[in-house]
């Protein structure tokens, strides 16, 4: 029986008024008592499931879609850097500094999210290095 059903049987008597305000009674009663089942939030988020579940479905893949772009971004930023050091390209302080905290939000991400990293370990590994040798001999 759905509760579309049990709503008709109860509004179909003579009492129909009387039993919907007992039945809103009873749940707001239920819903301020110290047991816990609160129906009205209950009620209202299955309604806000049924009306917002297209949207909720479409914002998981917008989030998706932001996620594999950042990825991206910075997956880009690191293999251009080590491409440029390996070609003899030279950069500034600030350069280095922002692909190296490019590198490491790469790293904290792919641990986080258990992701595989692949050459970009490498690339990352090859650019600390690069850095090392460069700020000892005090070239930027």
């Amino acid at each position: 029986m759905t509760i579309t059903e049990v709503f008709e049987k109860i509004t179909a008597g003579e009492m129909a008024g009387w039993a919907l305000a007992a039945l809103f009674v009873l749940l707001s009663l239920i819903q301020v008592s110290p047991i816990k089942l609160n129906p009205w939030d209950n009620i209202f988020a299955w309604i806000g499931k049924k009306m917002n579940g297209s949207t909720e479905k479409r914002l998981q893949e917008v989030e998706k879609q932001v996620s594999d772009m950042w990825i991206n971004n910075h997956r880009q930023c690191i293999l251009t850097f080590a491409r440029e050091c390996r070609s003899d390209i030279s950069h500034s302080s600030d350069e280095w500094s922002n692909v190296l905290n490019v590198a490491e939000e790469y790293e904290k991400y792919v641990e986080e999210k258990r992701i595989t990293n692949g050459i970009i370990n490498q690339d990352t590994q090859y650019l600390r290095k690069l850095y090392q040798e460069l700020s000892m001999e005090h070239k930027f």
